[in-house]
């Protein structure tokens, strides 16, 4: 993982809620953002939303294939999602955000 300090924003919510779109502006504003999609947020990735060049895209594989969809080659899809989230928010994140 990059040493730098980041944002975190764990995303949940589906891509209609207003939650979300709340979500990906600060993540646009952050300049250095990692999102983390679970639950019904791994939606998102049916938007685009890996083509953004703003910030990282990390997707819970379980929540992936409960709803079968695929996660491109830009998204990290790690094998322990919830260890990844817990190491980025110890070790590299300036601020966390819930959505």
């Amino acid at each position: 993982m990059n040493q730098e300090c980041c944002d975190l924003f764990l995303l949940t919510k589906s891509p209609l809620s207003s939650r979300s779109e709340l979500c990906l502006r600060l993540a646009c504003l952050s300049g250095k953002a990692r999102i983390y999609l679970a639950g019904d947020g791994v939606y998102h990735l049916l938007t685009g939303i890996e083509e953004q060049t703003e910030f990282r895209i990390y997707a819970c594989k379980e929540d992936l294939e409960a709803r079968a969809i695929r996660a491109s080659e830009k998204v990290i899809v790690p094998d322990d999602f919830y260890a990844a989230l817990i190491e980025d928010t110890m070790e590299y994140c300036r601020h966390a955000y819930t959505f």
